[in-house]
């Protein structure tokens, strides 16, 4: 234990998983006192902060546990489950240091069968545990982490590769020292596979829940084949059908499934084929082929480089080949799929492809809601991509007159307002995406349609979402869009100014000095365009100009309250009604700054950070 500590301990841990693992495959007999020395050793490296070491640990605990700690017929004995399976769900479960349920989680997936499932029970608190630390939401004490829920998704798949998928003939029998996975447990790590296909968490790094989506990523595409694999109700290879006809094949019902293949499956018994077994079905194949197509909009390389090598895979693999992808021919032909080696982190090749397979039916809201991600980005080759991709496909909707296309992409951005509401992650770029989209005058079939309903439904998700937010630049993302909706040319203009005009008042009094002087600097320049149609009469407009030039909407407290007096009289210029709580609200209060602390207004976290 003294060779771990002090300069040289990390190279020592390393050295000493290694020479565990090459113990255990050389097939040294041990006594199980030395067994669970090495045991212990291996567990003191998995706790280990450096990731290196833990990877190290893990190959060694996965060649200790195969090659040594024998397991009878009935199964591991009860110290021995309390030992290993236990002791690491109890981890996992309870740790508050991160760095160990890295290494307990890691470790979970490198067990042997043997001990991941000898009853279903076990297998079930082991897959419970793991599903659960891979959740978007997880915790560990206290607070996300991104290693934490990358490792559980890894393991969950190396589980089921480790177990498999139980056959009838599998499933029927009572003296197998393994019990593999069942419908109900396939079912629940695909759920979790999909659930962290969403996880977008952020810290100090970055984008950390893309790790979970990559692994996730990899982790689908693998058990796809195994699902299918154990599935007999359809062939699982069409090595002897040519190319053009596995393209247009189409896929028959259920029941002729089972009538054309349960006796045609050599590798399950006769007898036992009549049972039909799915565990690959339409409604999971759309949900991981939108997940995947969701991903390929990433703004991030690694992510659509991932993606699309899977998609390519999936839709080209023939033993076993990869059933009910919804409208398969025009989905590899707008994907260009198999006619030469593709890019796909190559932002100028990938969106242009993606576009032409937004208008699939069951691919469209998954399409947009992942270009709108980079759409809205910061990275510069990727947003200038995406957003002339984009661009051209309203383009050509309205040359086509396919105006339903483009009220269904509203729908997709209330939608995204909803599911991730407060997730800055995915609504900055969705306002930013909406602020190009409004600027260059792209959304007016949505502003016009049906009375302006789609305002309505905007303005109410906008004012949500500006309630109480303490994030600067999505409120100036919010007064953007907001001063963008406002176009009186439009014969909803009414709707829009009794809309929007109520949130722009509000933001003039917000609690952030910035976020007030760039609310009156944008009324402003929108006054200057098109303020001749926005009041009654040219004094009202001078008015208006005057007040918003001359008060200091910066100043911090407002001890005279010449601000609020300014806010009320533009709101009564613009012929906006305000409540007379509104008209006497206050900010810079000490309540409100001890919660809304503006992270410009000082340089004292450079300062402390030096």
């Amino acid at each position: 234990a003294r060779l771990y500590r002090g300069r040289g301990g990390e190279i020592m841990r390393a050295a000493a998983c290694r020479m565990i693992e090459c113990i255990s495959q050389s097939g040294l007999p041990l006594t199980v006192k030395q067994q669970v020395r090495l045991l212990d050793s291996v567990d003191a490296c998995l706790i280990h902060p450096n990731e290196e070491i833990q990877n190290s640990a893990a190959e060694a605990l996965r060649s200790l546990m195969s090659y040594h700690f024998p397991v009878s017929e009935k199964g591991p004995s009860t110290r021995l489950q309390a030992r290993v399976i236990d002791k690491y769900i109890s981890t996992v479960n309870t740790e508050d240091n991160p760095a160990a349920t890295r290494g307990f989680t890691l470790g979970l997936g490198v067990l042997p069968a043997k001990l991941l499932a000898p009853t279903h029970t076990v297998l079930d608190s082991v897959l419970d545990c793991l599903c659960n630390s891979s959740a978007k939401e997880s915790l560990v004490g206290g607070e996300g982490d991104a290693e934490t829920r990358r490792n559980s998704i890894t393991s969950l798949v190396n589980i089921c590769k480790t177990v498999g998928f139980g056959r009838c003939e599998q499933i029927n029998s009572s003296t197998s020292p393994v019990c593999p996975l069942i419908l109900r447990q396939a079912k629940r790590v695909f759920d979790s596979l999909l659930s962290a296909m969403e996880d977008y968490n952020t810290d100090r790094r970055g984008d950390v829940g893309s790790w979970s989506r990559i692994a996730a990523l990899k982790g689908l595409e693998a058990l796809t084949y195994l699902a299918i694999s154990a599935s007999n109700t359809f062939p699982h290879n069409l090595k002897n059908i040519p190319p053009s006809e596995v393209l247009d094949e189409k896929v028959p019902s259920f029941e002729e499934r089972v009538g054309n293949f349960r006796f045609n499956d050599k590798s399950i018994p006769s007898e036992k084929a009549l049972v039909p077994l799915t565990y690959f079905d339409e409604e999971l194949c759309s949900s991981i082929m939108c997940a995947l197509l969701k991903q390929l909009g990433e703004k991030l390389d690694a992510v659509r480089c991932q993606a699309g090598e899977c998609i390519q895979r999936l839709l080209t693999a023939q033993s076993p080949r990869v059933p009910f992808v919804s409208h398969r021919n025009m989905l590899v032909k707008a994907l260009r799929v198999g006619e030469h080696s593709t890019n796909w982190s190559n932002p100028a090749v990938t969106f242009p492809l993606l576009m032409r397979a937004v208008n699939i039916d069951g691919f469209f809201s998954s399409i947009i809601e992942g270009i709108v991600v980079s759409v809205g980005g910061l990275t510069e080759s990727v947003s200038k991509n995406s957003t002339a991709s984009l661009f051209e496909w309203i383009r050509v909707c309205r040359h086509l007159k396919a105006t339903q296309k483009i009220l269904q992409m509203g729908e997709v951005f209330l939608g995204l307002f909803r599911r991730f509401k407060r997730n800055g992650r995915v609504l900055l770029p969705l306002l930013s995406t909406l602020d190009k989209l409004l600027s260059h005058g792209h959304l007016e079939e949505l502003l016009t349609h049906n009375n302006g309903n789609f305002i309505g439904n905007l303005m109410k998700s906008l004012s949500s979402e500006a309630s109480g937010c303490s994030d600067v630049k999505r409120l100036l993302a919010i007064v953007r869009v907001s001063l963008d909706m406002i176009q009186p040319d439009l014969e909803t203009a009414s709707t829009m100014r009794k809309s929007v005009l109520p949130l722009v008042m509000s933001t003039l009094l917000n609690p952030y000095p910035r976020v007030r002087q760039y609310t009156a600097e944008q009324l402003y320049v929108k006054i200057e365009e098109d303020g001749d149609k926005l009041f009654s009469s040219q004094a009202s407009l001078e008015d208006a100009t005057q007040l918003l030039l001359n008060v200091a909407w910066h100043d911090e407290y407002d001890h005279h309250g010449h601000i609020i007096k300014a806010r009320n009289q533009i709101a009564d210029l613009l012929g906006v009604v305000l409540s007379e709580e509104a008209r006497h609200a206050t900010f810079g209060t000490t309540s409100s700054r001890a919660v809304l602390k503006d992270e410009f207004e000082s340089y004292s976290s450079l300062i402390n950070s030096a």
